[in-house]
């Protein structure tokens, strides 16, 4: 599992879901401000080289392995829940193997866009 913060998750999300790219389970935590990415098993390496390709994220994220625990919604989301499921697994769950690639790429995008709308207009250049 993959978490970042949420608005970076948001955005990320929004990109694959609007390029129909794969996408597997994805959560929320609205009381941290957090949303997890769930990934196949043993794809953070895969991850981590697709992210490199891409260039280095300005954005923070964490990578939840073997021996971690994870709070997930329950099936039905009730009013206030902290935790909400914004794509649920499926059943049976059929990972696609370019899930975790699709999610490197957009992450990336994703961070970068995030970054360059923040400091929009700091950098001034002298065109003329």
């Amino acid at each position: 599992m993959l978490t970042t913060g949420q608005r970076l998750g948001t955005e990320t999300f929004d990109q694959l879901r609007l390029h129909g790219m794969p996408v597997g389970p994805v959560m929320v935590d609205r009381a941290a401000g957090r949303m997890g990415f769930f990934l196949p098993p043993g794809s953070q390496d895969k991850f981590a080289r697709a992210l490199e390709r891409e260039g280095e994220p300005t954005a923070a994220y964490r990578y939840l392995g073997l021996g971690s625990y994870v709070v997930a919604p329950g099936p039905l989301a009730l009013t206030g829940d902290r935790f909400e499921w914004l794509k649920p697994p499926a059943r049976p769950q059929h990972g696609s193997p370019f899930q975790t690639v699709s999610l490197a790429v957009m992450f990336a995008a994703a961070s970068f866009l995030i970054d360059r709308a923040d400091h929009y207009g700091q950098a001034t250049a002298d065109v003329r």
